[in-house]
């Protein structure tokens, strides 16, 4: 069997992970700045930290960069956590995997709300993480605004992440989960508003840390060995709501435009343009 590194292991996704690849006989590094049985404590928005942990890691199969923050967090830690540090751990680890290894990262629609232009955010993605910390600052970003940016720049940078590796047989993926009904969701009310309850009341309820894990798992695996560089909405159907496709009462669209986990449907490059409303 395999060894994989998880990150967020102690709670909510990241346990889902390390439950279903050790339940599969896989040997498992769980990560979590929680000291729990089982989990070895680091501090990921410590740069030092994460770079200890890429030394000891050791021979892996993959990566699975599933700890994050949410917007009531400071906005540097925030950017620290999820997307400096996974972007660490990616660039570290990801040369060390063998043909046929994934770097797995756990994003959020939350990528595709307004904010920092694509321009600036690749940019930032592929800069030095001083730029990141210092734009944030320059720009006011905080509060949810930094989760956003967070999670577009962990797009981006899986998106490179692949491209840089494709040629090895060495995969990144990311995940975008909806609303995910786990310890951090109260956060997201607060953080981001009514729209984190309106996507339960379109959809009947809140995905499970389960359901968002058995894709990250599946990405991890043999399995999905020629899916490679893409960011894989696992959100029950929010984005075809949103772009008014999805089947429903008269007063679905209505309804639909309460939730603001994502863009507009005319600004959505996923959308195609023939379902844009």
């Amino acid at each position: 069997m395999s060894k994989y590194l998880v990150t967020g292991a102690a709670s909510g996704i990241g346990a889902a992970v390390v439950h279903l690849l050790r339940a599969d006989g896989h040997e498992v590094l769980a990560v979590d700045r929680t000291e729990q049985p089982g989990i070895v404590r680091a501090d990921l928005a410590d740069p030092v930290e994460v770079t200890r942990l890429i030394a000891a890691a050791g021979e892996l199969a993959g990566v699975a960069n599933v700890a994050g923050l949410p917007g009531t967090a400071p906005a540097r830690t925030v950017l620290r956590v999820n997307f400096l540090a996974a972007r660490a751990l990616g660039q570290g680890l990801a040369p060390r995997l063998p043909r046929g290894g994934a770097v797995v990262n756990v994003a959020s629609l939350a990528a595709r709300r307004p904010g920092v232009d694509d321009a600036t955010a690749w940019r930032l993605a592929t800069g030095p993480d001083a730029d990141v910390l210092e734009f944030a600052d320059a720009a006011g970003i905080s509060d949810s605004a930094a989760y956003d940016l967070s999670k577009k720049l962990l797009v981006a940078h899986t998106t490179v992440l692949a491209a840089e590796h494709a040629a090895t047989g060495v995969r990144a993926c990311a995940v975008s989960p909806g609303p995910v009904q786990t310890p951090i969701i109260g956060d997201f009310r607060t953080s981001m508003g009514p729209g984190v309850d309106a996507a339960a009341e379109i959809l009947g309820r809140h995905g499970s840390a389960a359901e968002v894990a058995a894709v990250v798992a599946f990405l991890l695996s043999p399995a999905a060995a020629w899916v490679n560089g893409v960011d894989l909405p696992v959100d029950g159907g929010l984005l075809a709501v949103r772009a008014g496709c999805a089947p429903g009462s008269p007063g679905m669209s209505e309804r639909s435009e309460r939730i603001d986990v994502t863009v507009p449907a005319t600004a959505d490059p996923l959308l195609p343009a023939t379902v844009r409303p």
